[in-house]
């Protein structure tokens, strides 16, 4: 099952700011984490709901909301 993806108003500009392969790299790898937030290669920071993944060049911090299906993206840098 497929979670819903939402990202912070502050990671939704930095998104509209990368490159187009920045943003191809983040829009696949988000696919990805929005299919299986826990695994992806995605590690957890925190606790486990609290997780870091690389997106081809594009570093995110995500929190999963499991109860609700969603996955909150609070964090994205590429450099």
């Amino acid at each position: 099952m497929s979670y819903s993806v939402t990202f912070t108003s502050d990671c939704e500009t930095i998104r509209r700011q990368l490159t187009d392969n920045q943003r191809r790299d983040l829009d696949n790898g988000i696919a990805r984490i929005a299919n299986d937030p826990y695994g992806c290669g995605s590690s957890p920071t925190y606790d486990k709901d609290r997780r870091e993944a690389t997106c081809g060049s594009v570093f995110v911090g995500y929190q999963v909301s499991a109860n609700v299906l969603r996955v909150t993206v609070v964090r994205v840098y590429a450099p």
